[in-house]
């Protein structure tokens, strides 16, 4: 169970100290900075100066103080408070010191050991011993939890806090998993769209894999796709984690007056799948009246420059050039829209916490009350204006319209309800759901697929269209039975449907352990146990599915994925074997029976399966491709060195047949095509 961030609040006397601005009424605080055009913070606006609008609506400024700016008009009054009638006085405030709260929060769920986590530490470490201002209060975040449960003033218990912070091995297992270990990913961007099925991400993916190893290549796509399944989940697993410990974070900072300030320390995070969940921890934070200022721990070490992790190898021509780091993306947002900066490609960690405190020390705060006075827990975009021109401003950019008594309570977030992204008519390939039965084998005549999401299966699939996604499958399933359903197992596809998929759990097995289970919610059980890296459970509960539904195809197929992931190999063939003697035609089977047996080396077998494909689907690509490549992996196991002839000899029948096979899926084009030419100019050469 995630342990939210709370912070301890024993410090009570500073409320005195602070000259801000509070009252019985709703009041929105905003902190402004103000630069010219050379970069030099502005200290001579007052009020009538600044416009603010809520969602496009001016609001009026009530109150507004100057902080820590060394030089400013003498002998202007002091900031109105809010418990007095709204000033109209147009005179510029005396800048004030008020003691700020740094919270310095060491994003274990993406910082990866090494000497970027190092100089992180190393720098905070002596902030705090050389920088620290006297009044000021501070906290170390490590990971999820507040180091000593508390905030401080003392510099010793801090330094001693931040020595503490160590790095975990998952981020960097996750790294190598990720971008080493076959099929690999250029990034985390590129698995989490490969997951969501973008045909751009899984061409360059799967091409990759086969310029890796070739001899890997007809299982390369569905190797691929499942994969990348299991790296989303685990990518989206940690940003979540992250989410909720800044979510808790916040709901603490809220019960503090004053300014503060949250240095946030990370490699960064993708956010694909979870912007509404950012914009929710952005808005938190801007209602608690935190800044974040993040650093990219990095430095110059990140994004396509870097060579972390062999990234410089997997952005070989099968992959595409270097893109933009999307890493910083969310981040970024975290940064910006609560006010703060992010700071990039700095190896001098403590040169940005310099530029950081210089940031906090001076600025307006703005105080206006609502015109909207329904505080609805939406969010509400805020934009700062200066009348003067030439001048800019930075501040925070919205706030989530919350109750004080429901932001002090941190509630867990949990995962958006998945949304699929369908590839746009560009780049979409025509879907094949319209065929004769002869190229199916689940249904006379299949409804065309609205949601072409990747099967978890590892068997291949077709580049246009798989044997239909999970929830198609387990929704088709479950409206082949007449009888009701139980109500653990609603609950349980319910849940699972949401994502939360240790809420599923126990529900979809209560249901599993009933007399009557139904078949389709023994079938969401088992890709229930397929997400939480259960594999051997799922197959024991697909076998009882295919026990009781025998005519239902995609099980057989799933089967036999995961028993070649155990390497029962026998297992998996002698399932597809029954499913052919159903359905003699239908291609995915006929696929998967080949691709297990080149797997064995039984290059004959799998050639006379290939041929079966390509003869109930002529204008089948990946038939094709795994043909051609079976040929061709044949001819190399049999080439030899003549001496005589003082050349390579093999037989050239599987030569000429790995060539036409090829050549036949170069001319049915779609995203195989280019591997197929690959594969012939490396026979050309060879």
């Amino acid at each position: 169970m995630l342990q939210l961030v709370s912070i301890a609040l024993g410090v009570a006397l500073l409320a005195a100290q602070q000259p801000v601005f509070r009252s019985g009424v709703q009041v929105v605080e905003v902190d402004a900075r103000v630069f010219d055009r050379d970069g030099r913070f502005v200290t001579t606006l007052g009020a009538d100066d600044f416009e603010i609008l809520e969602d496009g609506v001016p609001q009026q400024i009530v109150a507004m103080a100057l902080v820590g700016a060394e030089s400013a008009r003498s002998g202007a009054p002091q900031p109105t408070p809010l418990t007095s009638p709204p000033s109209t006085d147009t005179t510029r405030p005396t800048p004030t010191h008020v003691p700020t709260t740094w919270i310095f929060f060491f994003d274990l769920n993406h910082l990866t050991a090494g000497s970027g986590f190092s100089r992180a530490r190393e720098a905070v470490e002596e902030f705090i011993a050389k920088r620290f201002r006297e009044g000021d209060l501070a906290g170390v975040i490590a990971g999820d939890k507040m180091v000593n449960g508390r905030l401080t003033t003392l510099r010793a218990e801090l330094v001693q806090a931040v020595r503490s912070v160590k790095p975990g091995s998952e981020q960097r297992s996750l790294l190598i998993e990720l971008t080493r270990e076959w099929p690999r990913f250029r990034d985390a961007e590129e698995a989490l769209d490969v997951a969501r099925n973008i045909s751009r991400a899984v061409s360059s993916a799967v091409a990759r894999a086969c310029n890796d190893d070739p001899t890997g290549c007809i299982t390369a796509d569905a190797a691929v796709r499942s994969k990348a399944q299991r790296m989303a989940t685990l990518i989206q697993k940690s940003t979540l984690e992250t989410f909720n410990a800044l979510h808790g974070l916040a709901a603490g900072l809220a019960k503090m007056p004053g300014p503060k300030t949250v240095v946030f320390l990370s490699d960064g995070f993708v956010t694909h799948g979870l912007d509404t969940t950012l914009r929710t921890v952005v808005g938190q934070t801007g209602r608690a009246g935190a800044r974040v200022y993040a650093i990219d721990v990095r430095g110059l070490n990140r994004g396509s420059q870097s060579s972390m992790l062999d990234r410089a190898a997997s952005d070989d021509p099968a992959g595409g050039g270097p893109q933009f780091d999307a890493q910083e993306d969310g981040v970024n947002s975290l940064a910006v829209d609560t006010g703060g900066m992010m700071i990039r490609n700095e190896n001098n960690i403590g040169r940005a916490l310099d530029t950081i405190a210089a940031d906090t020390g001076t600025y307006y705060v703005l105080a206006y009350q609502p015109a909207n006075t329904n505080f609805d827990g939406k969010y509400r975009k805020i934009e700062i204006r200066v009348k003067q021109d030439g001048l800019k401003v930075r501040a925070r950019q919205g706030y989530l319209a919350l109750e004080p008594s429901k932001m002090l309570v941190p509630r867990p977030i949990k995962a958006p309800e998945p949304v699929t992204e369908t590839p746009s008519a560009a780049t979409a390939s025509t879907p094949r759901a319209s065929e004769p039965k002869a190229t199916r084998a689940d249904a006379p005549t299949p409804a065309p697929s609205t949601a072409p999401t990747p099967p978890p299966s590892t068997v291949p699939t077709k580049p246009t269209e798989t044997h239909a996604p999970t929830m198609e499958n387990v929704l088709k399933l479950r409206g082949s039975s007449s009888a009701p359903a139980s109500d653990a197992a609603q609950r349980g596809w319910a849940a699972y449907e949401r994502g939360d998929l240790e809420a599923a759990l126990p529900l979809l097995e209560q249901a599993a352990g009933a007399p009557d289970a139904r078949p389709w919610s023994l079938y969401a059980l088992g890709f229930t146990y397929v997400g939480l890296n259960r594999s051997a459970d799922a197959i024991t509960v697909w076998e009882r599915v295919r026990a009781a539904a025998p005519d239902f195809a995609p099980v057989y197929l799933d089967l036999a994925a995961h028993y070649a992931q155990a390497d029962d190999i026998s297992r998996a063939v002698a399932t597809l074997r029954e499913a052919e003697k159903r359905w003699p035609a239908n291609i995915d089977v006929l696929n998967g029976i080949g691709v297990l047996l080149a797997k064995r080396s039984a290059f004959g077998e799998a050639i006379a399966s290939f041929t079966k494909a390509v003869q109930a689907a002529p204008d089948d690509a990946l038939s094709w491709l795994n043909l051609g490549r079976t040929y061709e992996l044949r001819y190399d196991r049999a080439r030899r060195y003549d001496e005589m002839l003082l050349k390579w000899v093999g037989p050239e029948g599987d030569r000429m047949k790995a060539r036409e096979s090829y050549e036949r899926c170069v001319k049915l084009g779609g995203p195989y095509a280019t591997q197929a030419a690959e594969a012939l100019a490396r026979m050309a050469w060879s």
